[in-house]
């Protein structure tokens, strides 16, 4: 457990979280697995109730978002391992399909093989929703939704929501959860949820909560430097490089907005992708790219300023939440064409420019609002 500490600047704060410990990788990792103890426990309310929830069944399955964020693999991963702590059987599964690149290398990397919970999980007897910031799944009460883990959620109907108040990520409160039962994590685990941390903060970026910083200086005694560093720079096919390019090309700015228009991708994740690019331009702030994929307009938002929460723009101009996914720092809208995707090749030129005239409108409204 790490002690209590008095006022400390966040430049020290960040140096512990983002230095490598000297002895480093996997000898200093064997000593600390050598000398694995418990350390003294400091037990937080919303654990004690997760953890009294969860003990009392004997299997659970660990539910992502469709194309789930490495923060939410991360905790759900941190999560499993708690699981078998507390005598559970955890699984972890996912409501779609990964598309990402990053995620795709996350789950390569720790060997994470995600199911689709596209059908009832009756063989589990309750579940537990991780990560987004949408609606909670139910699967039709089978298993029943026992918790929801999620960084500063959005309003949901559930009796056992577990947020932080501060974090930045839900990896943030899984590591807590460890810090303050006094549990050491295994080093893939401790590695998941350090890369985690850095994923939905933006590496420190959008959010420098003094949660994050402690809880990734806690992982680090623990946490594999050389995978966190292959995470940093995941390969990116051609087809994603080629959205990007058209995203770049594209783009239109007005103030710390960047709004993007993809044309027809290959897949949601390439737009996401875009997206990214966007926010990393100088002077952006939050960004928009949009694109046709299947018949439908998607739209990924992403926001690096705390005062702009990307699931809040895209709910204001897309009025239609059951096709909103995501959080305060990365959200997609899906809106389906419906009977203008029949529209002819000789029409399809003017369809394609009233989409780009309309989505831009409508997203930048929504930013200035937001």
């Amino acid at each position: 457990m790490l002690p209590e500490v008095g006022p400390v600047s966040t430049p020290v704060l960040a140096a512990l979280a983002g230095t490598a410990v000297v002895a480093g990788g996997a000898g200093a990792y064997a000593v600390s697995s050598v000398l694995r103890r418990r350390r003294t426990v400091d037990e937080s309310e919303d654990y004690v109730q997760l953890r009294d929830t969860i003990a009392g069944l004997e299997s659970v399955a660990l539910v992502v978002p469709e194309n789930p964020s490495v923060d939410a693999l991360a905790a759900a991963i941190g999560l499993r391992e708690l699981c078998e702590e507390w005598g559970v059987t955890g699984r972890v599964f996912a409501e779609g399909d990964v598309t990402s690149d990053d995620a795709k290398a996350f789950c390569n990397l720790f060997n994470l093989s995600l199911d689709v919970a596209d059908d009832p999980l009756d063989d589990y007897d309750g579940a537990v929703a991780i990560g987004g910031g949408g609606t909670v799944p139910s699967f039709a009460n089978r298993p029943p939704v026992v918790a929801v883990v999620r960084h500063r959620p959005a309003a949901v109907d559930h009796p056992l929501v577990v947020a932080g108040s501060e974090a930045g990520a839900t990896s943030t409160i899984v590591a807590r959860f460890f810090e303050r039962a006094g549990y050491t994590p295994e080093q893939d685990v401790a590695t998941a949820l350090q890369y985690g941390i850095r994923a939905g903060t933006r590496e420190f970026r959008r959010v420098r909560s003094r949660e994050d910083f402690r809880a990734a200086s806690f992982l680090q005694e623990f946490a594999d430097q050389g995978t966190i560093d292959a995470l940093r720079a995941p390969g990116m096919s051609s087809e994603t490089f080629d959205v990007i390019g058209e995203a770049i090309a594209n783009r239109e700015r007005r103030a710390s907005f960047a709004v993007t228009n993809v044309g027809s991708v290959p897949s949601v994740s390439a737009l996401e992708e875009a997206a990214d690019t966007l926010l990393r331009l100088d002077g952006v702030s939050s960004a928009a790219a949009f694109g046709v994929h299947e018949d439908t307009v998607v739209t990924a938002c992403r926001a690096d300023d705390v005062r702009t929460s990307a699931m809040d723009v895209l709910a204001s101009a897309f009025d239609q939440t059951e096709a909103l996914g995501g959080d305060a720092d990365a959200a997609t809208a899906r809106v389906p064409l419906g009977l203008f995707s029949r529209v002819s090749a000789e029409r399809k030129a003017t369809l394609d420019e009233l989409i780009d005239a309309s989505t831009r409108k409508t997203l930048f409204a929504a930013f200035e609002q937001a």
